[in-house]
């Protein structure tokens, strides 16, 4: 038997009972993360590390954007499953151009996204939706508290693109050995 990670098993089991809509919160701040990542990687000239970041930022995107419920609100999902095609071309470009700038841009905005789910989080609360506790706080990004799926190590970094950005985000994507189909295994309705 092998030795298991509690932050990993943490993870796990947040995304296990977590739901749909906080799910997607979980996918925007994996995307926060890897995008902070690239940009860390860009600075310090390590271009393994950059590719792997714009990687884990583009499959999360390409998870957002499958996700979409073309039969729930068609305007809408044309709309975001653009903008997602949009951030992901666009960190493809920043990786191979090198851009830092792009990358800002693409952070910038998935920033926006995360802010505005989490408004939409607490208006569904607020209307008596199923939303969990920790959903009605404010993001590390505006609040400069902690991030729970962070690992202990990530609290060092910092970001340009924002001045109130305290920390980077983590998400079950931030470990090459959590398992990328344990959101795949569930069979969740995704709504807006």
């Amino acid at each position: 038997m092998t030795p298991t990670n509690p932050h990993q098993e943490y993870v796990k089991s947040r995304v296990a009972a977590a739901t749909p809509v906080e799910l997607t919160r979980m996918l925007y701040e994996g995307a926060m993360q890897a995008v902070q990542e690239a940009l860390t990687a860009h600075r310090g000239g390590d271009i393994l590390a950059r590719g792997n970041a714009v990687t884990k930022a583009v499959q999360i995107l390409g998870e957002l954007r499958f996700s979409l419920r073309r039969d729930v609100a068609p305007q809408y999902c044309d709309t975001l499953s653009g903008l997602y095609g949009y951030l992901q071309n666009r960190l493809i470009q920043a990786h191979a151009e090198k851009s830092e700038s792009m990358l800002q841009e693409v952070g910038g905005l998935i920033q926006n996204l995360l802010e505005g789910w989490i408004g939409a989080m607490r208006n569904l609360d607020a209307v008596g939706g199923v939303v969990a506790k920790d959903a009605a706080v404010d993001p590390p990004a505006l609040s400069g508290a902690s991030n729970p799926y962070s690992t202990p190590d990530s609290a060092t970094h910092s970001s340009s693109y924002s001045s109130n950005y305290s920390a980077p985000y983590s998400s079950p994507y931030s470990s090459p050995t959590t398992p990328a189909t344990t959101l795949e295994t569930q069979n969740r309705s995704w709504e807006f």
